[in-house]
């Protein structure tokens, strides 16, 4: 075993998927029984990605594990990771070593506080499109992509939204003019998630939506930046033999394809690193 990834998201499944094309024997453990990562949360039509058109978030999920299955990567699903100690991964399934390890576990939604339940959701896609907003008063927090993106799927669904951010709004100008509409109350507020009040107003529903933070595996002791793993422009983090790739870094913009070449720029770094030994 040359090299072991973690996390089945887009720059894993893409590092997998070259590391397999350039001869190099990986495995690629997926803690969920699915791979895809944050694409597979998400109902909605992805405009971003050059090339794909039409497909669902869920679908291009869908796509890049047929993906992985046809050039044969070996996967691991259901398989999360205990600990990390050096190149060595403990699992539920046993345990794996390797020269190299590449950390794609990727990121998750910030709660900012809040508990999700029935009535509040934590970060964008399948919960917030599950949730019956019809006629009902909801609030969504954050000045973020998301935070209007949502804000527009729950008014074109029926529902009667406030956006509450306590800064200037940070989202693209586009989406904000798409829901011009949309009250946007800019400043502190005071959210009440027993009573679902903010600033003692009734609420039926509450929407956060704070951006993602980065997942990284316990036992590893990697340096950060702003929460996220710092990384050199090769994917090398500051332990020897110890990349990531993706959303788990700073990496500018985070998004599928960023990520997918991420993980490519990896899988050609490690190849280069194995040829030259």
């Amino acid at each position: 075993m040359d090299a072991i990834i973690i996390g089945g998201g887009p720059a894993g499944i893409s590092c997998a998927i070259w590391l397999k094309k350039l001869g190099v024997e990986c495995v690629l453990l997926e803690a969920s029984a699915q791979l895809g990562g944050l694409q597979t949360r998400s109902p909605y039509e992805n405009l971003w990605i050059p090339g794909v058109q039409d497909k669902t978030g869920q679908q291009v999920a869908a796509s890049l594990a047929d993906h992985a299955k046809a050039v044969g990567v070996d996967v691991r699903l259901d398989c999360p990771v205990l600990s990390v100690d050096g190149q060595q991964v403990t699992t539920l399934a046993g345990t794996y070593s390797a020269p190299y390890l590449v950390i794609a576990t990727g990121s998750q939604p910030r709660t900012g506080g809040f508990t999700a339940s029935d009535r509040i959701i934590i970060g964008p896609g399948v919960g917030m499109e599950a949730l019956d907003v019809k006629g009902r008063r909801v609030a969504i927090f954050g000045g973020g992509d998301n935070a209007f993106d949502q804000a527009r799927f729950v008014r074109d669904r029926g529902g009667e939204v406030t956006i509450f951010t306590r800064s200037a709004p940070r989202a693209q100008k586009l989406l904000q003019d798409m829901i011009p509409d949309v009250p946007v109350v800019v400043g502190p507020y005071q959210a009440d998630q027993d009573a679902m009040t903010i600033n003692s107003e009734a609420f039926d529903a509450f929407g956060v939506m704070f951006g993602f933070e980065a997942v990284v595996p316990d036992g590893l002791a990697l340096d950060l930046d702003n929460g996220y793993v710092r990384v050199d422009r090769f994917g090398e983090t500051s332990e020897p033999g110890v990349y990531a790739c993706g959303e788990v870094t700073d990496y500018w913009h985070p998004c599928v394809t960023t990520s997918a070449a991420h993980g490519i720029q990896v899988a050609k770094q490690i190849s280069k690193k194995l040829q030259e030994q």
